[in-house]
């Protein structure tokens, strides 16, 4: 009676591993979820991460993959089940500069003067932009969460560092009434579209964010495709990236109407 109970104990562990392993195999391999938490998603900050140069908890500590953002319990209401805390930003208050606002170009695109854009004030940066902020401002300790004490002591690296000041400008509503009012200007007009309502690269509340080009749990950059957590991925750097920049600006990338700043972190191409 004992061996039939070891061999049936063996049977029913052999059937969980193996769909365990085929769940795993069903995830795509640049999803955060890859085999389990076991892979090298630079947004995996658990101790399970096989990336030994990237940020995340060391061997023994958190290796709860979702924790760091999410939690089912006491989440902020700024995001889906959101458990971090608001970015403090590079004035450790809060605030963050609208594009150009440090450099002197933000006259440039003039998007700040169009009252339909609601570009900036009182909670800007918001929507899913001030949710990546809230590791990539490079001033809030990545670790701490809403929901328990710090999981680790992480901190952002320089590249992982978010300037808004040379970053494409985001948290601006972009319509009609928007876009009617770039074609006023000479040297603008022609150079700018709506993108297709299919694409659905706006938020909610028809927002430019991060989220328009990037999806956090997805991972793309390996091998010779260059381009991190890509939405629209199709394995060709030069494809996705056009098609991206295209869908708002008549002409992709090559648009005249695109500035190209200088600066270190995130400018715009």
């Amino acid at each position: 009676m004992k061996q039939r109970l070891i061999g049936l104990g063996m049977v029913l562990l052999a059937v969980m591993i193996h769909v365990a392993a085929t769940a795993w195999a069903a995830v795509d391999p640049k999803s955060l979820g890859y085999m389990g938490g076991q892979n090298a998603h630079p947004h995996n900050l658990s101790s399970l991460n096989t990336n030994a140069d990237g940020i995340h908890a060391p061997p023994g500590g958190e290796d709860q993959i979702c924790k760091f953002c999410h939690t089912p319990h006491g989440a902020s209401n700024k995001g889906p089940l959101w458990n971090r805390p608001d970015p403090l930003g590079p004035n450790f208050d809060g605030s963050f500069p609208l594009y150009g606002q440090n450099s002197g170009r933000l006259g440039e695109i003039e998007i700040n003067e169009i009252a339909a854009a609601k570009y900036g004030g009182d909670d800007y940066p918001n929507g899913a932009t001030r949710l990546c902020l809230s590791c990539h401002d490079g001033v809030t300790a990545i670790g701490e969460v809403l929901n328990g004490p710090p999981l680790a002591s992480l901190t952002m690296s320089e590249r992982g560092t978010i300037d808004l000041d040379t970053s494409h400008p985001v948290s601006f509503v972009y319509n009609e009434e928007v876009l009617a009012a770039i074609m006023t200007v000479p040297q603008k007009a022609d150079q700018y579209q709506l993108p297709h309502p299919d694409l659905r690269m706006l938020d909610n509340q028809g927002r430019m964010q991060c989220t328009t080009c990037h999806d956090p749990h997805f991972h793309t950059k390996g091998g010779t495709y260059t381009l991190p957590m890509w939405r629209n991925y199709t394995g060709f750097d030069n494809d996705d990236y056009e098609a991206a920049c295209a869908a708002c600006h008549v002409g992709g990338s090559s648009s005249p109407g695109l500035i190209r700043p200088s600066g270190p972190n995130h400018p715009i191409p």
